[in-house]
């Protein structure tokens, strides 16, 4: 009867996760965007493996052609472009097939030949297309990269200038024009980029879009003799947390919905009549902004992290995200990740059939196994879309194998009673074997400690690095929740022995010894563990409250390292 019991305890243990990945797949009211049809959108056409940084790669011009019959299908009548090699200075002539007009983008860097051949072809295409090139935007981001001088940029545009009558600007963040005012007098408008995401206090998701309009209309304050374009805004829909922004498919949905309700009502600057003969009506195809961006770009991952591959207003394999009206889900493929997680739940909930347990013991197994494999499904997730290289897709795979053979163990454990499940061995024992691994034997406890010791030591270079260098990172936190948790269970409720390390010269010692006397035993633990807990409380205070994927990873180190920081009650 005990036996049988395990069906429908696993039946009941698979609700609250299906209904946690239907409510992830429910579509969510927001208020519709204004209008039907997006001004202007940055594009870049690379896709899959292909790079701007490959100088040998030219992007074929079927490619350019189907991407932008896709925009103009969608009612995108206006593309900004950051270059013209590689490709890209196909655009202008494709666009023109296509009823498109274009903001030309000449790439500025350090090197003078380059930038050259950058402004002679943006020149070229400009006069041979001066219907379809609505301005020439001469460098971007140059001043944040610290690549060029305010006088350089000045000296580009003035060449520019003279040999065409096309409009000319430069692009930048809002806060480098700032710093740079007397630029203005070289451009015929001036260009700034406003993303409430990567402002140095990020903006959080409720306040972004008025931030936006809001700092736009100071810019216009500022160089109140310029017009004053916003030639990037936007909010990411994959990526780490920074502060209170939180990116997502439905956070990016919402703000450009109220961006574009905030611009049609008027808070917005009227539309720039940046050719006179012929300019556009607001709210139609007129060029009062420009979003960033068409399509995700995955090479972005390589600078930024997760998040610089996922602005695109479509998908890398260029699906429309969301609507421009109507609800949006956060999860439209939910119901693959709950097949996933129920093939996976009943992988480790096998482990324990056959043996004879309660009703509550298997339903117990059950919730176990499903809520593991639902937060591993999470994680493949997140492997595949923040992996950039050979070497992150092994760690990222090797830490979701390593985190499910822990689980099973576990489970197999628990099925057994949580007494009897071996304790991992002290972090001293496992330095000990991986310096000497003929001497001990590789038994379950080991075993374990191994595992802990891995987890231990990548948790602590994660967040070391969201210490010094957290701006790209991310949270990984569906990568260490599960065996935290085991691990911290283990050693506030487990019963079995645990192994202490030997000294210097001296032979293995016996593995059961008492609870207490291991943790003393074990110096090079107590370290690591007190380093990670710092750590982790240092990242949330960093971060500040609002920020919940900073709040769990700290609860995950802290889970880590709470077995060396036990106090026994006498």
């Amino acid at each position: 009867m005990t036996r049988w019991s395990c069906l429908p305890a696993f039946a009941l243990a698979a609700l609250p996760i299906a209904l946690t990945w239907g409510l992830a797949g429910r579509p969510v009211a927001i208020p519709d965007g204004a209008g039907n049809a997006i001004p202007c959108l940055s594009y870049t056409p690379f896709r899959g493996a292909q790079t701007p940084f490959d100088e040998s790669l030219v992007v074929a011009p079927a490619q350019i052609e189907d991407d932008l019959r896709k925009l103009a299908a969608g009612r995108i009548r206006c593309v900004r472009t950051y270059s013209v090699d590689q490709g890209l200075e196909q655009v202008p002539e494709i666009a023109a097939r296509h009823g498109m007009t274009v903001l030309l983008g000449a790439w500025i860097g350090r090197e003078d030949a380059k930038n050259r051949r950058q402004l002679e072809t943006a020149v070229r295409l400009a006069n041979a297309h001066p219907k379809t090139v609505r301005a020439v935007i001469v460098g971007n981001e140059a001043l944040l990269r610290r690549e060029r001088t305010a006088d350089d940029l000045a000296r580009d545009l003035a060449w520019v200038r003279a040999r065409t009558s096309v409009p000319l600007t430069y692009a930048d963040v809002w806060e480098f024009w700032l710093r740079n005012p007397s630029l203005a007098t070289a451009v015929d408008f001036v260009t700034i980029h406003i993303l409430p995401y990567w402002e140095d206090e990020p903006v959080a998701n409720a306040d972004a879009a008025r931030y936006t309009v809001e700092t736009w209309r100071r810019m216009r304050e500022a160089f109140s003799g310029k017009e004053v374009f916003l030639g990037e805004t936007g909010w990411p829909s994959a990526g780490p947390m920074r502060q209170g922004a939180r990116p997502g498919r439905i956070e990016q949905a919402r703000f450009f919905r109220e961006f574009s309700r905030l611009a049609a009502a008027g808070e917005s600057p009227p539309p720039i009549n940046i050719r006179r003969e012929d300019s556009l009506a607001a709210g139609e195809t007129g060029l009062d902004y420009n979003l960033i961006e068409a399509f995700d770009q995955p090479w972005k991952r390589m600078a930024e992290g997760t998040v610089g591959g996922h602005w695109g207003v479509f998908d890398e394999s260029r699906r429309a995200k969301f609507p421009w009206a109507g609800p949006v889900a956060a999860q439209p493929e939910w119901r693959a990740y709950l097949a996933a997680t129920e093939i996976l739940a009943l992988a480790l909930f096998a482990l324990a059939i056959g043996r004879s347990l309660s009703f509550g013991r298997w339903l117990a197994l059950g919730i176990f196994a499903h809520a593991s494999a639902a937060v591993f499904v999470a994680q493949a997730d997140a492997v595949i879309i923040s992996s950039r290289n050979a070497l992150e897709w092994a760690i990222g795979a090797g830490g979701l194998a390593l985190g499910i053979a822990v689980a099973g163990l576990a489970s197999f454990g628990l099925a057994r009673g949580f007494g009897d499940v071996a304790r991992p061995a002290p972090v001293a024992m496992a330095l000990f074997w991986l310096a000497r691994p003929r001497m001990i034997s590789l038994d379950p406890p080991l075993v374990f400690g191994l595992a802990r010791f891995a987890f231990l030591s990548a948790a602590l270079v994660q967040t070391l690095g969201l210490l010094f260098d957290g701006r790209y990172r991310g949270f990984p936190v569906a990568g260490f929740i599960v065996p935290a948790a085991i691990f911290a269970a283990m050693a506030w409720l487990g019963g079995g022995g645990q192994k202490s390390a030997p000294a210097a010269g001296e032979s293995p010692p016996p593995i059961n010894i008492r609870r207490e006397d291991s943790l003393a035993a074990d110096p090079q633990g107590r370290a690591l563990a007190l380093v990670l807990a710092a750590g982790g409380i240092a990242v949330a205070v960093i971060e500040g409250p609002a920020n919940h994927q900073a709040l769990s990873w700290t609860l995950i180190v802290l889970l880590l390292a709470s077995p060396w920081f036990r106090f026994r009650i006498r």
